[in-house]
């Protein structure tokens, strides 16, 4: 992380939710990445917002909070929801602890690939 005070702003990489101090950092950031996707494929799409709003089920001005990025608008359900709508294979995957042991001896991670 580098600091440019003249400019009033950091520069960082990897996770900007827990550069920000955000207790729940991954799971901000894998929800930001599904938010992204979202958007992506309704701007890709070359429907009318009205359009994608009627085959999501939701209104017009959803639709723009999506395409605008409005992370705290949407849980991590609903933005896999409509995911699996706009034609996608969503999977998830669950790596368990190697032991007994393991369990509650660190923090697991969450990651959209």
């Amino acid at each position: 992380m580098t600091k440019n005070k003249a400019k009033g702003y950091e520069v960082t990489t990897g996770n900007v939710f827990a550069t920000l101090g955000c207790k729940t950092s991954d799971e901000l950031l894998a929800r930001a990445k599904l938010l992204d996707q979202v958007s992506i494929l309704i701007k890709n799409s070359g429907l009318s917002q009205k359009e994608v709003a009627k085959r999501l089920g939701i209104t017009q001005p959803k639709v723009s909070m999506l395409i605008g990025g409005h992370l705290s608008a949407f849980s991590t359900d609903i933005l896999i929801h409509y995911l699996s709508i706009l034609g996608c294979e969503v999977q998830i995957r669950i790596k368990k602890p190697r032991t007994r042991i393991g369990i509650f001896r660190q923090k697991g991670c969450i990651a959209v690939c």
